[in-house]
């Protein structure tokens, strides 16, 4: 179907696919198959960041709850399952958008998850080799 060369982090990694029906693709990286069952989450960006290779989800799938009319408790869940190896922020800490939340292993890569809000962390939900399914609430933001 296609063959494609991935560059993370200064890595060329070939990437070919050899089929895809509906929700399961079958792929081969570097030389080493693989069958992926996908399905659409909406706009979630996804890039690479170094170490084993890693992948870095930009924007978790979110949801919002009214806490009252001028503040709002954003929640972050996981957007894979996986094994959290690392909460890097705690309660009550003031977090910028982009940063680095917490560090999950899923499908044997590293995930950073990032915070897609500035605001507060009311609450942390996980903690270190907690197992997390997708779609389970890790964070919620306030402001």
């Amino acid at each position: 179907m296609g063959e494609y060369v991935l560059n993370i982090n200064g890595k060329d990694y070939k990437v070919k696919v050899n089929s895809l029906e509906e929700n399961v693709a079958d792929i081969e990286i570097n030389g080493k198959n693989y069958k992926v069952n996908f399905r659409q989450l909406g706009s979630v960006e996804q890039t690479v960041k170094k170490n084993v290779p890693s992948q870095n989800v930009e924007k978790p799938v979110l949801q919002s709850e009214k806490k009252s009319e001028k503040e709002q408790i954003k929640k972050v869940a996981a957007p894979l399952p996986g094994v959290v190896l690392n909460v890097l922020v705690k309660e009550g800490e003031h977090v910028k958008e982009g940063q680095d939340l917490l560090i999950m292993e899923a499908m044997k890569m590293e995930n950073a998850i990032h915070s897609p809000y500035s605001g507060k962390i009311i609450k942390v939900n996980v903690k270190k080799d907690d197992t997390v399914a997708e779609g389970d609430i890790l964070f919620e933001i306030g402001e």
